[in-house]
């Protein structure tokens, strides 16, 4: 119940009113009505389109009640104008007639509520009043929650500089504005030296006071123009524009590791922690983001073997520092033999009902068995993976593993469940996707509605258009859409609102830190409701600890994937795993 949300706003005691209507005799009978309704508190009145622009230009109001037919013009042009001004305002269509298909092009156009005259009595409006109240606290509260999960997906939360999509973003807009202009500018990669001993001799609560004490100094060097990212762990990286040449960018890097000569005050201990920069120049050693980043990456490491040094980008006389000694080539030879040979795996993480512990459903993760390295972490070869042209072979045949499993599990099972699959951003730009799909589920003769399709929330953000086109076909053959990892991204509500999507998955970094009060709770609570209102799955996944399903319960998310319930398991555990946790149930 809308009642029962502690996450909205006290209700205010009083409200403004506007009504626009040209009848006399019907504006003031609304005006009567109003007047009974403790909560109005002022009750402005315009009896035509343009008095009522002028009243929206001094005032804001809380309500407007409008008649769609007005002397002087259309009523329904008023409703964008009043959206512009004033986001809160709530518009109650008011008519004579109680036409439907003017009710559907009044909601369509974002109106509250559509009422036809001769349903208008004290207790209909004082309801109106009241549950808009409501509502315009719940818009209020989902507005400051994507505004700051927008933030956050933005900045890094320990150190509130740029994080890695921001400064990404802004190098590829370098990058495309050195193309128009030939403006240069430098990259620089900062990775921090001895900052593992303090995590290992200080532990974590330490580490993070050095990361932002390092942060604040590098910002505080840095001109306006530049930006100063923390792009994850202790990895730092700048861009600096308006440099004159390669060695005005390496003078800057030095001053900015000039920040870190006095030590850093953690409690009773003074901290001397350096830092190692490399150095790419654009258009020098390239005008591709990728590139500038490579190049920077192997500065870094170069001057890394120097403690506290800056190294320029040599050019091919440097050498790759490839992760493990593994080069991209000999990772993709690898992962076309992975393919061939089929050494890859599906595991399944299950989802739960936390109310009735109720197994809702399995999420499938692949595992790739590589003979030369053991078992893989997808995180290790997914960019690569992606950046080459096995993506769409990879993608069908781990949708195959899938529905073959399933297969055989329908067969057994009485009551089948759900399973998932996670598709790639990436996988936007295949034309036949929604058809491979649909072909794949008819050949293994599994119901579409069995099928759930696991996009991130990057993949919304990096091209909306495609993925709502691609989301809303699925939707239409009856497969289930989900979107993963909520939260660390810029999903706008209204996007969400106008997608048929099913689930909406809670990025894990918010399954923690739970306290009353906090950031998370909060965005919990909210998202919660939000969800219910669309009729949509919420589900937090990582959630690590069985201590905190009676605090998403009470948050009102009941739906929850992590090591509390299960880790992933081969598909041969799934079954008897499940009879186990249905006859432990508590």
């Amino acid at each position: 119940m809308i009642d029962d949300v502690e996450c909205l706003q006290e209700a205010p005691q009083q409200v403004s009113v506007l009504v626009v209507d040209d009848d006399d005799v019907d504006r003031e009978r609304i005006i009567r009505l109003l007047h009974r309704n403790a909560l109005c508190s002022q009750i402005l009145e315009a009896d035509s389109k343009a008095s009522a622009l002028s009243l929206l230009g001094r005032e804001l109001f809380d309500f407007v009640f409008l008649d769609f037919k007005l002397d002087d013009g259309d009523g329904r042009e008023l409703v964008p104008s009043i959206q512009q001004r004033n986001q809160s305002c709530l518009i109650v269509a008011v008519t004579g007639t109680g036409n439907e298909r003017i009710a559907a092009e009044a909601i369509k156009l974002g109106v509250y509520e559509y009422l036809p005259k001769f349903e208008l009595t004290e207790d209909r409006l004082r309801q109106t009043i009241s549950d808009g109240v409501r509502v315009a606290a719940i818009q209020t509260k989902l507005r400051e929650t994507e505004q700051l999960l927008q933030h956050r997906s933005l900045y890094d939360s320990l150190t509130d500089l740029p994080n890695r999509n921001l400064f990404l973003d802004r190098l590829e807009q370098l990058c495309a504005l050195h193309a128009r202009n030939q403006l240069p500018f430098a990259v620089l990669m900062i990775d921090l030296d001895r900052f593992k001993e303090v995590n290992d001799k200080l532990g974590h609560q330490a580490g993070d006071l050095v990361l932002r004490e390092v942060g604040a100094r590098f910002a505080s060097l840095l001109r306006g123009s530049d930006t100063i990212a923390r792009l994850g762990g202790d990895e730092f990286a700048a861009l600096l524009l308006e440099v004159d040449g390669a060695e005005c960018a390496l003078a800057l890097a030095e001053k900015v590791g000039h920040t870190l000569d006095a030590p850093i005050l953690v409690g009773e201990h003074a901290l001397s922690i350096g830092a190692s920069f490399g150095v790419a120049m654009c258009p020098q050693h390239g005008c591709d983001p990728a590139q500038l980043l490579s190049c920077a990456d192997i500065a870094m490491y170069q001057a890394k073997s120097n403690l506290g040094s800056v190294a320029l980008y040599a050019g091919e006389n440097d050498k790759p520092w490839p992760k493990s000694g593994q080069t991209t080539q000999a990772l993709i030879t690898q992962l076309t033999r992975a393919i061939q040979h089929e050494e890859l795996e599906m595991h399944y993480q299950p989802k739960v009902r936390l109310d009735t512990e109720e197994v809702v459903g399995f999420e499938a993760l692949v595992r790739w068995n590589s003979p030369a390295q053991g078992q893989v972490n997808p995180d290790d070869f997914m960019p690569t993976l992606e950046s080459c042209n096995l993506l769409s072979r990879f993608t069908y045949l781990t949708l195959e593993l899938v529905l073959s499993q399933q297969q055989i599990w329908i067969s057994q099972l009485r009551e089948p469940f759900k399973v998932a699959v996670n598709i790639s951003a990436r996988m936007l730009e295949d034309g036949r996707f929604v058809e491979e799909v649909m072909a794949r589920l008819a050949s293994y003769k599994i119901p579409p509605e069995l099928l759930v399709l696991e996009l991130t929330e990057t993949a919304l953000v990096i091209n909306p258009v495609k993925a709502k086109l691609m989301i809303e076909q699925l939707h239409a053959q009856g497969v289930s859409l989900s979107i993963d990892d909520f939260g660390a991204g810029f999903t706008s509500f209204t996007y969400l609102k106008n997608c048929p999507i099913t689930e909406i998955k809670l990025d894990k970094a918010f399954a923690q830190e739970l306290e009353p009060g906090s950031f998370n709770a909060s965005l919990i609570r909210c998202m919660a409701v939000f969800c219910q209102s669309r009729s949509i799955n919420f589900i937090v996944e990582g959630v690590e600890r069985k201590k905190y399903w009676p605090v998403l319960m009470r948050l009102g998310c009941y739906l929850a994937q992590g090591y509390s319930i299960a880790k992933p398991m081969p598909a041969a555990k799934v079954l008897p795993w499940r009879e186990k946790w249905e006859r432990g149930k508590s």
